[in-house]
This record gives C-alpha cells, structure tokens and sequence, in this order.
C-alpha cells in the first residue's frame, strides 16, 4: 500500500505541472465547471418460482459527474445498491481519470487495456497514466488487483477466500492513420502472507505469480487492405509455494527471466495470439481471422479466457442495387485438443446468411439463415455412438415490414416467420432433444403525430413438435401511449396480452399478461415508473412426468415494478 500512495502522490504533483506547459487558451477556459447527473431508484419482485432469480427489494445511488477546472476534465462515477451494506465484500467502488489534451491519468478503482490476452478488462486499485502525443502511445499502471479474503466458513453463503495481489503493467507504441504497433508487459503477484490458511479447509487455494509479454500491430496497405493481429507468451506459477530453481534438467533458466518470474515446478508457459486480414472495397467487404489458444495459457491480467482453442473465421458484404440490397455472411469453426491428450474433441461449426431488401421508401424485407453443427470427435478413446455429441441446428426467419404517413398518422405493419428445426444423430438422446419450432407474428402500430398518441396491436401464434408430442399457443396484444400536459413531459404506455395454450393430451392454463410505465420530465428533473404482471393458471398434466414438456413461461406467476429519480445538472 505504501507503493501504491508513493504513485500516487507522484501522479498528482505531475498533472499541474504538465498542464502548466499549455496555457495559451487558458483564459478562454471557466475556472470551475460541475456538470453530470445523479440517480435513485428502487424495484420490487415476487415470482412463485421455486428459486429465486433476484432479490423481492433492491434500491440503487448512482451518479455521473465531470468537474472542470480551467479545462482540465475531472470525470467521477459511482453506484452504491443494497449489495454494499448486506454483503462482508462491498461492491462500491470510485475512481476518475482526468485528461487533460493527451494526457490521461487514472486514480482509484479504475481499469485499462494494454492487450487481450496480456492485461484486458482487469480492474485495479491505483494509479494508471497514459500518453498519447503525436504518433507516440505510452500506457501505464500500477496497483491493487485483488483486496485479501479470509475464508468464512460460518457465512450461510460461504465467501470465497483470495490472496492480496499486486499487479503492474505498461504498453509501449507509436503510429497513426491505421497503422500501428505496440509492445505490453504485465506482472502480477500473490502476498502469501496476506490471508491466513484454515486447517483441514476444503479449500485449494495457491498463491500464484504471473508474467506476460505481447505485442499487437496493425496495417493498411493500398488503402482497401488491412492486416491486424495480437500474440502473447505468459510465464505463470501456479503454486508459488515450491522452491526456485536455477536450471531445469540440463539447462539453465535464463537470468532475465528469473528477475520477472521465479520458475518453480508449477510453473506453465504458453502463448496465444489471433490475426485478421480484410479487404474494403467500394460495395464489397471481405475478412478472414484466425485464432489460438494454448490449453495451459492463463494471465492474471484478463478476467476470463477461455483457452484450449482454435478458431477460422470469416465473413463478407456486399451493397448492391445502389444500397437498396444488402447481402452479408458469416462462417466460424473451432475446436479444442490442441495437445491431442483430452478423451475427446469437441468441433463446432456455425454460419449466417442474411438478405435485406430496401424496396422503397415503404416496403422493407428481411431473410436470414443461421445453422451451427456440433460435432464429438474421438480423442484419446472412441467414443460409444449412444454417447457423442451429434446435433445440427437450422433457422430460418422472413421479416417483411412496412411504414407510411397518412396526413398526420404514421402506420407501421411488421411481421415475421421463424422456422427452427434440431437434428440429433444421437439414437440415445435425439427423442428427447430433437424438434422443431415456428412461430408467426404480426404487428400494426398507429400513431397520432400531432396528438402524441398512439395505439399497437400484435398476433403471435408458434407450434413447438417433439416426436409424439406437440404443444401450440396463439394470443394477442393490445397497448397504447400517450404523451401529457402542455409540453409532453409526462410520457405513459401499457398493454395487456391474452394467451391461449394447447399440448397433445394435456390441458395447459392459459397465459395474461399486464404492464404499465410511466415517466415525467420536468427540467432538470425525470421521474419513471413501471409495473408489469404475468400469470398463468396451474398446469393440469396426466401423468405428471410430461411436466418437463411443458415450458417454463406455462407455469408463472411474477409481478415486478420499480421507481427511478434522476436530475441532470
């Protein structure tokens, strides 16, 4: 902690310094300037579902604020719920990075992104800075990464424990235009001695050290070609408890490596990296990407990466008919076992193709394809045909829509056929998983322009089939919104939906749903106001097993509303 406020009081006695060296608009800029916007709301809920998804009663402080001082931007933000005071790890962070031309400094709880694969999406306890005059980049931070956890084991919900951790890291470049190349680095190490170990705890908890080096470019040639990518390598111990060693076998761990990461019998080193090439022409887009990850790559750095993988990627658009036609596709592949040593492979392949159609200024027309494959290949063993994965999953969707002005109305006609079919070749699962489903919907809407009102209409109708087993619904929704009082401020819609529900052999209730909102703005100030209900009669079912046939949303009673304050100032 005494690094951590050495930083920065450094960083605050540097900024007015820095800023001292451009002072030519200094008098054009107001000595003090407070703008941003704070925040109060609260939500109830209450569902007969048996477990529940969010709490019955939640309340929630937020705020957005930028102080300016001769120019010099202050950002601040912060969110504080009943989480900070319920809970022995509160959630409540602050933290502002002010900027200042190409000057950017971070301070407090912030975050900052030197590579994907080597520091991306961490938060720190801190201090950051980062420069960016003319071509040159720099970035920079130092801090806290984790706070210390004690293991709990009289919480009801047990707190899982973590060793304090101190991180550093910074990325290097220079370019501009397009083209660009950096350089990162990132340390990060456990304090053994920050958490106290419980004896015979089921808890298998290692301090860990990590170093990662990586590099990302990226260039455009001829103007319509552009090549970028990123690649990283990762020293990381996984138990910092083993002992040092100088040399492994007959060779010597090299010295530089030892001053960054001591290497133990734990530790791993990996790497990972992705490129892309694309082509941008006049009409016309073309791009393809490839990606690995090593299985043992892990930085301390990303908050989550999934690793094992290898992926081919690619896709392409096209305007045609002077933009009135748009034609894109997409197509993506991976699979894991790149060390060939797992039982099996898991492959996956997935595609789009979508075609939209401006018609006029009227008619608009959609259609869109998706598939993906899943496919258990056999790794270190064969695998039984009773238990590979095997499933092919098509949808295909057709979304006409269509919108005119009439003196003061506006209509707006939408509809949509979607069509999902899933082949299992599994002969132990396919009776179970595979199926195929539709569903139609047709919506109108009219609005009054002048009066600020308007109402809305919708028809739905799906059948969902399963070998012997077939379950239809079909209903209708009608709303409306409104805009009141002198200068609209007072802004009210709601709909009540109606549901009938029909199974092969079963009677299934019949769904009603109700919601209602509401928001006011007066000045400065905006008040918002919700509700919303849905229920469903109990579900009589013969014999009881075909419960699982029937989905969820059949079977639901939830009630939920919420009020929310704001003022902009």
């Amino acid at each position: 902690m005494k690094k951590i406020f050495s930083i920065l009081t450094a960083f605050v006695l540097i900024i007015p310094g820095l800023c001292a060296q451009d002072l030519t608009n200094l008098k054009d800029q107001k000595p003090f300037h407070l703008s941003g916007g704070i925040g109060v709301g609260s939500s109830y809920y209450s569902s007969n579902e048996p477990y529940m998804t969010r709490d019955p009663f939640s309340w929630n402080l937020n705020g957005n604020l930028t102080a300016s001082i001769y120019g010099f931007s202050i950002p601040l933000s912060f969110v504080v719920n009943q989480f900070s005071t319920s809970y022995t790890t509160p959630f409540t962070q602050f933290g502002m990075s002010p900027t200042y031309k190409w000057l950017t400094v971070h301070l407090g709880y912030r975050s900052m992104s030197l590579n994907p694969f080597v520091f991306d999406g961490q938060s720190f306890l801190g201090g950051g800075i980062e420069l960016r005059p003319g071509k040159f980049r720099f970035s920079g931070f130092y801090g806290r990464l984790n706070k210390a956890i004690t293991e709990d084991t009289t919480f009801d919900h047990r707190i899982a424990p973590q060793y304090s951790r101190m991180g550093y890291g910074f990325k290097i470049g220079a370019g501009s235009d397009g083209n660009e190349f950096s350089l990162s680095f990132f340390h990060a190490r456990d304090d053994k001695g920050s958490i106290p170990l419980i004896k015979d705890s089921l808890n298998n908890l290692k301090p860990q050290e990590n170093t990662a080096v990586g590099g990302a470019w990226s260039y455009r040639f001829f103007k319509v070609l552009t090549f970028s990518g990123d690649v990283a390598f990762s020293l990381l111990n996984r138990d910092m408890n083993f002992e040092s060693l100088d040399s492994i076998g007959h060779y010597e761990v090299p010295k530089f490596v030892r001053t960054f990461s001591p290497i133990n019998y734990s530790t791993v080193f990996s790497y990972s990296g992705r490129t892309q090439l694309g082509l941008n022409l006049k009409g016309f887009n073309l791009m393809a990407g490839y990606q690995r990850i090593q299985p043992d790559y892990m930085s301390l750095g990303t908050v989550y990466m999934v690793n094992d993988i290898e992926t081919y990627s690619g896709n392409f658009g096209t305007n045609l008919a002077k933009g009135h036609l748009n034609i894109n596709g997409s197509f993506n592949a991976q699979h894991n076992n790149l060390s060939r040593a797992l039982i099996s492979e898991l492959q996956t392949m997935a595609g789009n193709f979508s075609v939209n159609a401006n018609l006029s200024e009227h008619w608009n027309l959609n259609f869109n394809v998706n598939g993906a494959n899943v496919y258990q290949k056999d790794g270190t063993m064969a695998i039984d045909e009773d238990v590979r994965m095997n499933q092919l999953m098509l949808n295909y969707s057709f979304s006409p829509s269509f919108n005119t002005f009439s003196g003061s109305k506006q209509h707006t006609v939408t509809a949509s056929v979607n069509y999902t079919d899933l082949t299992d070749r599994n002969p132990a699962t396919k009776d179970l998983t595979a199926g195929n489903n539709i569903n139609v919907n047709a919506n109108y809407d009219l609005q009054f322009v002048e009066k600020y009102f308007g109402i809305n209409t919708g028809l739905t109708y799906s059948v969902y089939g399963q070998k012997d087993y077939e379950y239809q619904s079909a209903g209708i929704n009608v709303g409306a919104n409104v805009q009141l009082l002198k200068q609209h401020q007072l802004s009210v819609q709601g709909n009540v939906g109606y549901f009938l529900n029909k199974s092969t052999g079963d009677v299934p209730g019949n769904n009603t749903s109700f919601s209602l909102s509401s928001s006011l703005s007066a000045g400065k100030s905006s008040f918002s106001l919700y509700g919303s209900y849905i229920l469903t009669p109990p579900v009589n079912l013969d014999p009881l097993d075909k419960i699982s046939l029937v989905p969820t949303a059949v079977t639901t009673k939830n009630f939920s509303a919420g009020i929310q304050y704001g003022y902009q100032f």
